[in-house]
């Protein structure tokens, strides 16, 4: 697993005043993790956007500016402008290289189903990602899954038929769903169904309840 460098530096703008440093091209960010102590930090914009296009599901060698050894962080949240879709903040999370993390792993569809050759159907994938647990140096930048064997509508991949991989383990339930070959036709019987059922509870919940007649008191 290749590692990417990421300059940065100890940043003492806070709040309101860190739009001056976006103006400039530069990010703020934190660093924090199990046992450390958190830190402010600013990098260039350029730089983290290229690491983000590349995946943030891996280990990056954050360089900050006056410190001899490098911080094993990977990208734990990222905040972008919801007009111009500009960075906006970033976190860091810093791992120790001897102790498992989770982390989430975006799923990859790859090679083609059979099923889909037939026009009606369609590939109906139901996750995009899953949660995993290993070693930091374990950690992958995806997770293939490879629909070649749907071969008819109705079937369908779970988190239980994937490999994870050695030092890797699905913190996802095996039984979740990834995708499934559905049928046209199928499909809109089910929304039917749904949407009647939805009636009928809808019409229930709307009945008065009937008063109980509680019995005359003797004198």
């Amino acid at each position: 697993m290749t590692k990417t460098i990421l300059k940065s530096k100890k940043r003492s703008l806070f709040g309101k005043k860190t739009r001056f440093l976006r103006r400039q091209g530069v990010v703020p960010a934190n660093v924090f993790g199990h046992g450390i102590e958190s830190m402010a930090v600013e990098c260039q914009a350029t730089d983290l956007e290229k690491i983000i296009k590349g995946g943030t599901s891996r280990i990056i060698m954050l360089d900050v500016e006056g410190e001899k050894k490098k911080r094993s962080v990977i990208i734990k949240n990222v905040s972008h402008h919801p007009i111009i879709q500009s960075l906006i903040h970033v976190d860091f999370y810093q791992v120790k290289m001897t102790e498992k993390m989770t982390a989430d792993i975006p799923l990859v569809i790859k090679g083609h189903a059979p099923a889909l050759d037939i026009k009606e159907n369609f590939l109906d994938q139901q996750m995009n990602e899953l949660t995993i647990e290993c070693l930091p140096d374990k950690l992958p930048s995806s997770i293939e899954v490879d629909i070649s064997g749907l071969e008819e509508a109705g079937q369908s991949i779970t988190v239980g038929d994937l490999d994870p991989g050695e030092g890797i383990t699905f913190v996802t339930p095996g039984d979740y769903m990834i995708v499934r070959v559905a049928h046209a036709a199928r499909v809109e019987e089910e929304v039917e169904e749904e949407e009647e059922l939805e009636a009928v509870a809808g019409e229930e919940a709307e009945m008065p309840e009937k008063a109980t007649e509680e019995p005359a008191s003797e004198e």
